[in-house]
């Protein structure tokens, strides 16, 4: 199954599963996660009004402790799914790096 999901594209499973769980979750729908697929345009699963985007990139931000870059915050990127998920796990990687201190730091040698 986790092949499916890398030929589907490099974000990953845990991370669009969570995405999908978000976004129901923040807009209040009566969806299930499996009524998405990776291929899913969010706006088209629902109506996003400018609300809804601010109220589920908000819950996004929270569940994964990043802030979106406001040059890369777009409709585009909300909508996709699959683009979504990649740049999740991009700013989550990011973070943990950077929290991680200098490099070097953290290796006691």
């Amino acid at each position: 199954m986790e092949q499916l999901m890398k030929d589907a594209g490099s974000g990953s499973r845990d991370t669009m599963e969570r995405i999908r769980r978000v976004f129901i979750e923040s807009l209040n729908l009566n969806l299930r996660e499996e009524d998405f697929s990776y291929e899913t345009k969010l706006d088209e699963a629902v109506g996003l009004d400018s609300v809804a985007v601010l109220e589920f990139v908000t819950a996004l931000e929270k569940e994964f402790g990043i802030t979106f870059e406001s040059e890369r915050l777009t409709i585009v990127l909300v909508r996709d799914l699959k683009e979504l998920t990649d740049y999740v796990d991009e700013r989550t990687t990011r973070c943990r790096g950077a929290s991680a201190g200098p490099a070097g730091e953290d290796d006691p040698a």
